[in-house]
């Protein structure tokens, strides 16, 4: 397992959850979410972390190989990252 912080695409359903990513030139299909955590809201709690959203998610390959996915998004700008990827 690595830490990316790489900038990815990403397809998400109506609930605002990935459906399907593009990560150094591979489309992932989100087969299911296993959790999504945001930091809590407390007083003191560092204003910019409060805009990012945590998504793990178990992702399937175009070859189907299966995957476990830490996703984060901004909600400032809605970009996404691809934090950690486990084979």
């Amino acid at each position: 397992m690595s830490l990316y912080n790489e900038r990815i695409d990403v397809r998400s359903t109506t609930g605002g959850h990935p459906a399907f990513f593009a990560w150094r030139d591979r489309t992932y299909r989100v087969r299911r979410v296993i959790g999504a955590w945001s930091p809590p809201d407390e007083p003191g709690a560092r204003a910019a972390a409060a805009d990012v959203r945590l998504v793990r998610v178990a992702a399937e390959s175009p070859e189907g190989e299966l995957g476990i996915a830490d996703l984060t998004c901004d909600a400032a700008t809605g970009d996404w990252t691809m934090r950690r990827l486990w084979g």
